[in-house]
């Protein structure tokens, strides 16, 4: 079982952001991810700000999680902000470039901690299987997306046992010097690979005996269908697209 506390894990808890259509979720992080690129509007960026809060806040999971992934990221924000200093940038261009990274870090742990990878899974072979018209290998790409998701959570789960294992026989990573640093890790990181591919032969077999194929279609006992949170949520994301569209001028009356 995953650790709740560490990015990438599934905090399962009945929560209107849970019953989220994995598929929803998708979408409505691409657009969060169009406006975090295009757009540079101090107040959209805090209205963003205040969307993700919003969803922290009704997905249910404990705020000290969201806390230890902000964190833990402390010194990048300082980094960015001593970046913008030097490029002589006002505050409120500093503080653009801060509530982007805030956003999008927030917001994917949103989707780790109320997304289980199941329906990670189905939502994106799902959302990929509309691209089958341009005769793409979307079931190839799917599962090695998939394949990703799930091994970084056991990357980080074999990490954190190897690292308590380690502890508890005496190997010390922080009073010691350089050297013995640089000893402890590297024997660290081969203990976690080489149980990571103890790990990855199993699941391949297990795979070989349910004759797992690519190329062929694949059902889904899951009938996520689109509900009144997803539309509730969803319309927030298309009102911060047109308020973006409205300060570029695009559209004018709203």
């Amino acid at each position: 079982m995953y650790s709740r506390n560490s990015f990438g894990s599934f905090y399962p808890i009945d929560s209107s952001v849970h019953r989220l259509n994995p598929v929803i979720k998708l979408i409505d992080f691409l657009i969060i991810i169009f406006l975090v690129i295009f757009c540079n509007s101090l107040y959209i960026n805090l209205f963003m700000l205040g969307l993700v809060i919003i969803m922290m806040l009704l997905s249910f999971v404990p705020l000290k999680f969201y806390m230890n992934t902000f964190w833990s990221l402390r010194y990048l924000y300082i980094l960015v902000a001593f970046i913008c200093a030097s490029f002589r940038m006002n505050m409120s261009g500093c503080l653009v470039v801060l509530s982007k990274i805030v956003v999008v870090v927030e917001y994917l742990n949103i989707i780790s901690y109320t997304t289980s990878p199941s329906e990670s899974a189905y939502g994106i072979e799902k959302f990929l299987s509309y691209f089958n018209i341009l005769l793409l290998p979307i079931s190839g790409l799917a599962f090695k997306i998939n394949s990703i998701l799930r091994y970084v959570p056991l990357l980080l789960t074999v990490e954190h046992k190897t690292l308590k294992a380690q502890a508890s026989r005496g190997i010390d990573y922080y009073h010691t010097n350089i050297f013995g640093r640089m000893y402890a890790v590297c024997n660290l990181y081969l203990n976690v690979h080489r149980l990571t591919r103890r790990k990855n032969r199993e699941i391949a077999f297990s795979r070989e005996l349910k004759l797992f194929n690519l190329r062929r279609y694949r059902t889904n006992f899951r009938t996520n269908k689109v509900g009144f949170y997803d539309i509730f949520f969803t319309a927030f994301h298309i009102l911060l697209v047109l308020a973006y569209l409205k300060d570029k001028g695009v559209i004018w009356d709203i």
